[in-house]
């Protein structure tokens, strides 16, 4: 089973679908655990109505399963109850959105 740094990688290539950076980077990432049960992750939105939260549940599922072995439950949801931020994204990001 890859540990949390192999599965926060997968994620790091997961597109938002309309803001085009890494989820990861925006720190849209909430939570990562990995157990022999399989893997649950949690993300969180950039807004209360994003529109494209089912593409990036979809996309980093995806991402996901591509890094586990064949057959691992991989879990991914959508906390709407935690707010984002601009203190959650990258250092990076933050000096390139200007923040």
């Amino acid at each position: 089973m890859p540990d949390e740094a192999a599965l926060r990688d997968a994620l790091q290539k997961v597109r938002d679908p309309e803001i085009g950076e890494s989820i990861v980077d925006l720190g849209l990432v909430e939570s990562i655990r990995c157990s022999p049960q399989g893997v649950q992750v949690t993300l969180i939105p950039t807004s209360a109505t994003c529109p494209m939260a089912d593409v990036m549940i979809d996309d980093a599922a995806e991402a996901l399963r591509r890094t586990c072995p064949e057959g691992t439950p991989v879990d991914v949801r959508m906390d709407w109850d935690i707010p984002w931020s601009p203190a959650r994204l990258s250092p990076a990001l933050k000096a390139r959105f200007g923040w």
